[in-house]
């Protein structure tokens, strides 16, 4: 699991952590909260999930004493009943770790049921996620590497019908093109994990992705530093990059201006990134639930860090994250540092 066993709990959702035996290892306090409102059990529900339950009973109430569902590729649903006997749709959502053999169950009321639904669960998020990053990847596969390869591969195949002394003038040009395709993999690559953000740190890597950004769109991302870098973990490096690439993304698309500020604020018990732009902003309450916000959120609070939004049409959008008590800072290390460290990148 990406998350601690302090943070796990927290999640809203009511999510259960077991082991390949079906043993529950952790649980969020709004699962704790469902089973002291419903009669719950578990052990049924993780038939039907299983696809261990029988499929015979057409009522709710014979429904209760035999697990009975339907499962598909998105989840199965189920019946539970309060404390006074009163019948409540759910649905439920169960994913195994190919490497660990743990899984994560999650059970939501359905639409109607309590009136309460959420239309966007924790499993949504980190498929949406999943799914948009491959779909990404595929693409650039497809457009990019192997036309390239076929291209390649044409040009070898014709060397064959070339005249002997126009031979070696082709394969200099092929191997030119060996070299191309070879950059194109390693820039896929440091898309996927940049090589810069373990070999050097948060900041080198994001001064990276700014140039790279100002390079490829002549969008420019103001990069500021503000105190004494402190040691920062892996984890939380890679979720403030995933989500300043997300922010200057979404301002690159929808903000209408050509620049993005982005702010590294180093203090003494903790560390605080403002992403910002001047640009057209937009109605937070009804983009709340999309996946790309969603997701910037699950990512900081994944690392323990909290993220908030503060934005509204004409007035620019800023994105403020807070990460307290570093563990990784050393000693000697709580002074500040002096002056802001500004860097803009131009074309």
């Amino acid at each position: 699991m990406s998350l601690s066993d302090a943070l796990f709990p927290l999640i809203q959702e009511a999510i259960w952590l077991l082991d390949e035996q079906d043993q529950v290892l952790l649980k969020t306090e709004a699962a704790t909260r469902m089973e002291s409102q419903y009669v719950l059990a578990l052990e049924k529900v993780l038939d039907i999930a299983h696809g261990r339950g029988c499929l015979l009973h057409s009522t709710k109430a014979v429904c209760l004493d035999c697990p009975v569902g339907v499962v598909d590729a998105t989840g199965f649903p189920f019946v539970l009943k309060d404390a006074s006997g009163e019948l409540y749709d759910f649905w439920g959502s169960l994913q195994q770790s190919e490497e660990t053999g743990q899984q994560l169950l999650q059970l939501t009321p359905q639409r109607g049921s309590h009136g309460v639904f959420e239309d966007h669960s924790l499993f949504d998020y980190l498929n949406d996620a999943r799914e948009k990053e491959r779909k990404q990847i595929a693409q650039d596969l497809h457009d990019g590497i192997a036309q390239s390869i076929y291209s390649l591969m044409l040009e070898t195949r014709g060397l064959k019908w070339l005249p002997t002394e126009e031979q070696p003038e082709q394969m200099k040009r092929i191997d030119r093109h060996f070299a191309e395709v070879l950059q194109e993999v390693k820039e896929l690559a440091g898309e996927l994990r940049p090589m810069t953000l373990d070999e050097f740190g948060l900041e080198p890597a994001l001064r990276q992705f700014a140039q790279r950004t100002l390079e490829m769109t002549g969008f420019e991302v103001v990069l500021q530093q503000i105190g004494t870098p402190q040691p920062v973990s892996e984890a939380r490096r890679i979720a403030i990059y995933r989500v300043v690439q997300e922010a200057v993304a979404n301002a690159l698309k929808y903000a209408g201006v050509n620049q993005v500020q982005v702010i590294l604020d180093y203090q003494a018990d903790y560390m605080a990134v403002t992403i910002k732009d001047d640009g057209a902003g937009f109605i937070l309450s009804e983009q709340a639930h999309g996946y790309g916000l969603a997701n910037m959120k699950e990512r900081i609070t994944a690392v323990g860090g909290t993220l908030s939004i503060h934005t509204a049409l004409g007035s620019g959008t800023e994105i403020l994250i807070r990460l307290d008590d570093q563990p990784e800072k050393a000693v000697g290390q709580d002074e500040l540092g002096g002056g802001a460290d500004e860097t803009i990148y131009r074309g």
